[in-house]
């Protein structure tokens, strides 16, 4: 095989992923009304499109459709419900200055509603935060042909944007409350709307700026703070040590323990929450002798 065939995948569209999923979201359909998508490979694999051949790899198609070799999904769905399933994508193998001849699988997620109307990928809108990436989309079940998709009312939070496609993307740039509404307008002027709120929280920061002393022998307990950031969090020391006898609790962010030697402590603790943010800050943790009166 030539080293310069390049490698070839299946595209994102029609079904894009949609929040770094482990998953594509397809179109939604309409029990009862007829569907069809087509997959197609990657843009610049080399292959062109019409050279692969597209199989069910593992899985489930919604009962009533099927899967061509040419990669179109087509049927009269007959039964409600969320499916998934894998599809694999098979390059020529008999030309190797132009294909990889590789075969590629990527899941598929693909819901099937009983009448037109709007539905949304996660069901409700995620947790967001400051400065982290943000995605969720639209599918208007049953349009017949393409829609288009505007803000209709209200407004989506700073950084955020709804494409024509009824994706939603983008980084917030400040935190609030933003409710909106989503309009989709298909090919015969058929309009459904969705209405929602994204809550944007503030950037994840450790707000503890200091720690109270301990002694040696005595019990002590300090609760590490965070502000912002979506829950849950988790605590961890990333530089530096605790005194001897004190530990943390990952989960509360709790200091604990019974000191078993004096000194003065520096760590740098880390705090990282549900969304992948994380906030660092350095703190000392004086212990002094049991045996020495306070200063």
């Amino acid at each position: 095989m030539s080293g310069a065939a390049p490698a070839g995948g299946i595209s994102d569209e029609p079904c894009p992923n949609v929040a770094g999923e482990h998953t594509n979201t397809c179109p939604a359909g309409v029990l009862g009304t007829s569907y069809s998508l087509r997959f197609v490979e990657t843009d610049g694999s080399g292959c062109g499109q019409g050279e692969q051949a597209f199989y069910l790899d593992s899985g489930v198609l919604p009962a009533g459709l099927a899967l061509a070799p040419d990669g179109v999904l087509s049927g009269t769905p007959t039964r409600l419900g969320t499916f998934r399933f894998y599809v694999e994508m098979r390059e020529p193998q008999d030309d190797p200055e132009h294909c990889a001849g590789k075969r590629t699988q990527k899941q598929f997620t693909l819901t099937i509603c009983r009448s037109p109307g709007i539905t949304s990928f996660p069901a409700r809108p995620p947790l967001a935060e400051q400065g982290m990436r943000f995605g969720m989309a639209f599918s208007f079940c049953g349009a017949r042909g393409e829609a288009r998709w505007s803000v209709s009312a209200g407004t989506l939070p700073p950084g955020l944007t709804l494409r024509l496609d009824g994706r939603i993307g983008g980084v917030p740039r400040a935190a609030g409350v933003y409710r909106f509404t989503a309009a989709a307008t298909d090919s015969l002027s058929s309009t459904v709307e969705y209405t929602g709120t994204i809550t944007v929280e503030p950037v994840l920061r450790v707000a503890s700026r200091r720690l109270a002393s301990a002694t040696v022998g005595h019990r002590y307990r300090a609760a590490l703070v965070a502000q912002g950031g979506v829950s849950p969090l988790a605590w961890k020391v990333v530089r530096g040590r605790l005194p001897r006898g004190v530990r943390l609790d990952t989960a509360s962010g709790i200091l604990y323990g019974t000191p078993s030697a004096a000194g003065n402590y520096q760590a740098t603790l880390e705090v990282k929450d549900g969304l992948g943010a994380k906030a660092r800050r350095s703190l000392r943790i004086p212990v002094l002798d049991a045996r020495r009166p306070r200063d």
